[in-house]
């Protein structure tokens, strides 16, 4: 098992290696995928309906005998799936390797994303732009570049973190568990900065959309709840969801996760030990509500509004680029919606959405 691993790993280290490009990313994804772990076939979901397939073998069923697959998440968000099936039964190894890869492969994804981003700002300069138009532009580029080249380290200690953690080579001690741990929310939240940043640097350059679907809430909470879990049992914090069974929402799929993921991140952060977070939701005729409470340290009237504004920061507590928020009320707006906040200094903060029926 130690061999198999020791060689998994190298090959692994191939994806750092291979150059992409848009138009053969999971082209190359796939065959890198297939000399790590041998299938027939591969298939990516993605949650804005796209969908990819590839054959290696010409003996593949329509239906492969076994399949296994893999959430493609980035900062803990699920955006799709990988599949990988052949007629041979997949060995637990194979799976936890298979499993790694993912990680890696959703990390290169999102890379790949922010290309369009660079093209866009590039034909902008070609263009002859105003001077003043051209810093903030060529400002943007510098900043998707160096995010860029910090997530792929990034992806990379993660993955290996969680291989550490799963004791494929060997069984771990208390205190290495504790240290694996420290090295991966460590990362997890450096991970997080920067994909904040390449959000920002989306928000302002005009190039995030929304593909728009309908989908149940609750099971649009539940996924990050879990993400969660870890941060939530640290602190040993009680959560409560008041989301009915049925209600549906028309709207994007992951930057709602992304909402939901900042505002339960902020509440966690400034609640403190045994505090309670909660969620609920309703609906009007004509909106859906969503509140995210929280029984923490609370936020002064003053900063009710600038608290959204670009890196501000109201509390020593705060350890964040100060984006989050901006983040977050930029997404409600593109869905056409509002954000507010109820909150007093020790009585804790009520963040509030109304998103528009579609």
């Amino acid at each position: 098992m130690k061999n198999y691993y020791k060689n998994s790993i190298n090959k692994i280290k191939n994806f750092y290696s291979v150059k992409f490009d848009e138009n053969n990313v999971e082209t190359a994804l796939f065959d890198t995928l297939n000399r790590i772990v041998e299938f027939d076939c591969g298939k990516i979901y993605y949650l804005n309906g796209k969908e990819k397939t590839l054959t290696y073998s010409n003996n593949c069923n329509i239906t492969p005998k076994h399949v296994t697959e893999a959430e493609l998440c980035v900062q803990g968000l699920n955006f799709g799936i990988i599949e990988i099936g052949r007629n041979k039964i997949f060995t637990e190894e194979e799976i936890l390797v298979f499993e790694s890869c993912a990680t890696i492969i959703a990390g290169i994804l999102k890379d790949i994303e922010m290309n369009s981003i660079i093209k866009m700002q590039l034909s902008m300069l070609q263009e002859g732009i105003s001077a003043k138009n051209t810093e903030n532009l060529i400002k943007n580029n510098f900043i998707s570049n160096v995010s860029h080249e910090l997530r792929s380290p990034l992806n990379s200690i993660l993955g290996f973190a969680e291989l550490l953690d799963s004791q494929f080579i060997g069984t771990l001690n208390e205190k290495q568990s504790e240290y694996v741990e420290d090295i991966r929310i460590a990362g997890l939240h450096l991970l997080t900065m920067v994909n904040e940043i390449l959000d920002i640097s989306k928000i302002e350059s005009g190039t995030m959309n929304l593909t728009l679907r309908t989908f149940d809430l609750k099971q649009n909470v539940n996924e990050v709840v879990n993400i969660l879990k870890p941060l939530f049992a640290k602190k040993n914090l009680k959560f409560r969801s008041k989301i009915p069974e049925e209600m549906k929402i028309t709207a994007d799929y992951t930057k709602i996760q992304q909402i939901f993921f900042n505002l339960l991140s902020n509440a966690i952060k400034f609640t403190p030990e045994n505090g309670l977070v909660q969620i609920k939701s309703s609906e009007s005729a004509n909106n859906i509500t969503i509140s995210v409470k929280d029984n923490g340290c609370g936020i002064e009237k003053e900063f009710h509004k600038k608290i959204f504004d670009k890196f501000v920061q109201i509390s020593q507590m705060a350890d964040s680029t100060g984006l989050g928020l901006t983040i977050t009320s930029e997404i409600v707006k593109m869905h056409g919606g509002k954000i507010s906040v109820k909150s007093e200094p020790q009585k804790g903060s009520e963040f509030i959405i109304k998103i528009p029926k579609l």
